[in-house]
């Protein structure tokens, strides 16, 4: 099976609204974890958490997060516009003989509307609601309207979401049922999100540190994220530029526990098995691997422990990231964030370091990029994500400029 090209990129996270300021900001070491003014005295005041900014409104304070507004479709629409646009298919003449696929992830849609309808009814149990439009699917379902695609999906599949998006659009191209695919994951804060993971007692107090000896938790962000993918033999014959390539994908399910990831990692050994038997790429062939790396202290253990059974000795000499120390753990985006930041890490040869680590837990064994950036000759990039429920997804991506070398 062939990969497919990735021909454009959109991001809007805590970091910048593009997918440029993403990798700046990570290069930078930045973090755009911080205590929201807003929610101070509130129930919500959990810690650090990361806010968004859509162009013209400033969201520092996170008062976003109070209020009714359908936030979330706002957020997908201006990632998905900058990614049409580097793709050259922002224009609906441009699309117009092309079968357009949607695929989102998401774990959560369009459910502030539906927060504010339920508090209403809490205050006053006799007071009608009027109808509100929310719902996981609702800002996948407006997009699609908004480009007349002809295939429209949403994956919720926990935070393993975008990585499960990714590989079903894969598919999609692969079997001839899409031209090109928009491929998403969007999630925004919300207090029914927030007052969960605090329940979990999974979100930290203090900043997020993946990896570290002194991990507590995550510090949960809002992002939205897509990519466009397509044939590289359309993206030629459009004169587009291939950013990089998805070449292969994976999915398992550890049956394990409701919340917690099997220790032992066996579930995410296998989708990362998957993802490079679907590809046709040995463990041999990976550059760098983009991790989960939540900062929980179950959820590294479990990946330090998978990827070094994937890699065995090997894996002291493989680079390892986590990106959620400078944009937080964005849920539903988390994977698509990842594959914006692998596309900019294949381009450049440059890995960016993991915000938050400073004292590498010492039984991991992993080769942590930690400090600064790193250069680094990069052809393929593993990906991996896991999420309550014990999902599991994992993607590979390779340099642009391989070739007929992707194909089996």
């Amino acid at each position: 099976m062939s990969g497919v090209a990735i021909t454009g990129l959109g991001a809007l996270t805590g970091l910048g609204d593009t997918a440029s300021a993403l990798f700046a900001g990570l290069l930078a070491g930045q973090s755009a974890a911080r205590c929201l003014p807003a929610l101070s005295g509130t129930p919500l005041d959990v810690g650090p958490l990361v806010a968004a900014s859509l162009p013209g409104e400033d969201n520092r304070d996170g008062q976003a997060l109070l209020s009714d507004r359908p936030r979330a479709t706002s957020f997908l629409r201006h990632a998905a516009s900058e990614a049409l646009e580097q793709a050259g298919l922002a224009s609906s003449r441009a699309r117009a003989s092309l079968r357009v696929g949607v695929c989102v992830a998401t774990t959560l849609g369009e459910k502030a509307p539906w927060l504010a309808a339920l508090a209403s009814l809490h205050k006053d149990p006799s007071s009608e609601i009027p109808p509100v439009d929310f719902g996981c699917a609702l800002p996948a379902q407006r997009l699609a309207t908004a480009l007349s695609a002809s295939r429209v999906r949403v994956i919720s599949t926990a935070c393993c979401s975008s990585n499960s998006a990714l590989g079903l659009s894969l598919q999609w191209l692969r079997n001839d049922l899409c031209d090109v695919v928009l491929c998403g994951g969007v999630d925004v804060l919300q207090p029914f999100v927030v007052s969960g993971f605090r329940l979990l007692r999974a979100q930290s107090p203090d900043i997020c540190r993946p990896f570290d000896l002194r991990r507590s938790g995550v510090n949960l962000g809002e992002a939205a994220a897509c990519v466009v993918l397509e044939s590289e033999r359309l993206a030629r014959a459009r004169g587009q530029q291939i950013l990089a390539r998805l070449v292969g994908a994976g999915l398992s399910q550890d049956a394990h526990h409701m919340t917690a990831p099997d220790p032992q990692g066996r579930g995410a050994l296998l989708a990362m098995q998957r993802a490079l038997s679907d590809a046709n790429v040995a463990a041999e062939a990976i550059d760098f691997v983009s991790s989960h790396g939540t900062g929980t202290p179950f959820n590294d253990q479990m990946e330090a422990r998978a990827i070094k059974l994937l890699f065995g000795d090997r894996s002291r000499h493989v680079p390892v990231n986590s990106i959620k120390g400078s944009v937080g753990h964005t849920l539903g985006a988390a994977g698509v964030l990842e594959a914006v930041m692998a596309t900019h890490v294949l381009r450049r040869q440059q890995i960016p370091a993991t915000t938050g680590l400073e004292q590498p837990d010492p039984s991991f064994e992993l080769d942590l990029v930690m400090g600064a950036p790193r250069a680094y000759a990069v052809r393929y990039v593993l990906s991996t994500t896991s999420g309550f429920g014990g999902e599991n997804a994992a993607v590979v991506l390779a340099s642009g400029d391989e070739g007929g070398v992707l194909s089996r």
